[in-house]
């Protein structure tokens, strides 16, 4: 067996001592706009590789640790990623994490240098093309855009069901970047095919980033130039400052707000705008099920994790881990966990299951053919452990099934 930078014949501290160690690093954000979701993120891909080990590691041959001095605080700032990534490298067999579409992006270059490959923690439509990430990143679930597509064809039917009138117009707030430019693209595509107006389009700056924490721009703009649906597409507590201040400046004339994955946090529940969220004018797309979905991957992550404030980031954690784990068995099956073996192995998965937390996928093949395009629906429910529970279980929208998926959406 043929192994080298991050691999090693000695077993992880507190390991199989039968075992060797594979040793995996983080780039989190720590103290920007998804400060937040840290503790959760880590926590789940800890886990996950705690589980893993439990039963066999890789091949019953290694074991896979994250050790905490090789969790890095990226800072939701590009340059500072690169100069975390730097600082581990040398001790890493691959990424468990790499934070944030424009500071994976910055990191490539580096990567590619190394043969690093590793699971991002965003859903940028450009990590399903090896032309813009060298084939470095495993992505999971469906991206931004595919989600936002659905995320509008769900509207058009849903919202009048409920009650609500016929959805003619849109409006998107946003944060500026690849993360907001790749949803809102999504849902100018579908609403074009739909038959619906963007009316607008608010840029918002993260509060960690020296925004207004009220978001009274983006308030003011709902509440001046009046749509039938806004999609947010922010962090936790940005969500909370428009929602929150839409629903007090409108009453009973405040539109529904469609979030994309990242924007919810079930600690809203707790904040202010509370009421606002119960009032039942928030939705959630998502490229995987909440917290309590019934899959096998959700009741082994529940498990492993026990008595926790269960949310989004803590599935998202868990579920980024399967391709990694896939890449390192291929590998391993070659007799090369090297670097470089780690990244040809990643360059040939055909069949990575996911254990129902989302249908099985391959990164082997044209994006057109095999990115994987479903995603859900929830709606906020006060009982759940994270807030949310599904109203529509993983489908794929008309506008996502039909699109020629040969680019990135949005481009940096």
């Amino acid at each position: 067996m043929k192994f080298d930078i991050g691999v090693t014949a000695e077993p992880c501290e507190g390991g199989n001592p039968d075992r060797g160690c594979i040793y995996l690093g983080i780039i989190d954000d720590e103290t920007g706009p998804f400060a937040a979701t840290a503790p959760a993120l880590v926590g789940g891909q800890k886990a996950f590789w705690a589980t893993v080990n439990a039963t066999g590691g890789i091949a019953g041959a290694f074991d896979v640790t994250i050790p905490d001095d090789l969790v890095k605080d990226g800072q939701y700032k590009p340059d500072v990623t690169v100069q975390k990534y730097t600082q581990i490298a040398d001790s890493i067999a691959a990424l468990a994490m790499l934070l944030g579409t424009p500071q994976g992006i910055a990191t490539l270059d580096s990567m590619k240098a190394d043969n690093t490959i590793a699971a991002p923690m965003t859903w940028w439509s450009g990590w399903g093309f090896d032309s813009t990430d060298y084939g470095l990143v495993l992505e999971f679930g469906t991206n931004y855009c595919f989600e936002a597509m659905n995320a509008v064809d769900w509207a058009i039917q849903a919202v009048p069901a409920a009650g609500r009138s016929t959805v003619a117009s849109v409006g998107i707030v946003k944060f500026p970047g690849d993360y907001g430019d790749d949803y809102a693209a999504g849902v100018a595509k579908a609403a074009e095919a739909d038959g619906l107006k963007v009316a607008w389009q608010q840029v918002i700056i993260p509060a960690s980033a020296g925004g207004d924490p009220t978001q009274a721009e983006a308030v003011a703009k709902i509440a001046a130039d009046p749509v039938d649906v806004v999609f947010v597409v922010s962090g936790p507590s940005e969500l909370a400052a428009v929602v929150g201040g839409a629903a007090q400046v409108l009453g009973e004339k405040v539109p529904i707000f469609i979030g994309a994955s990242p924007t919810w946090n079930p600690g809203l529940l707790k904040t202010a705008a509370s009421a606002a969220f119960e009032l039942g004018i928030y939705y959630q797309s998502a490229p995987f099920g909440p917290w309590g979905y019934d899959s096998v991957g959700h009741e082994k992550m529940r498990t492993a994790l026990g008595d926790v404030p269960g949310n989004f980031f803590f599935v998202a954690g868990w579920a980024s881990q399967y391709a990694l784990k896939a890449a390192f068995e291929a590998a391993y099956a070659a007799g090369d966990l090297t670097k470089a073996g780690i990244y040809a192995a990643a360059q040939n998965l055909t069949d990575v299951d996911y254990e129902g937390m989302m249908p099985a996928r391959s990164f082997a093949g044209a994006p057109n053919d095999v990115f994987p395009r479903g995603s859900l629906m929830s709606g906020v429910d006060t009982s759940a452990v994270d807030g949310v529970s599904v109203l529509k279980d993983f489908f794929t929208g008309p506008t996502a099934a039909k699109y020629d998926f040969t680019e990135p959406c949005a481009k940096p």
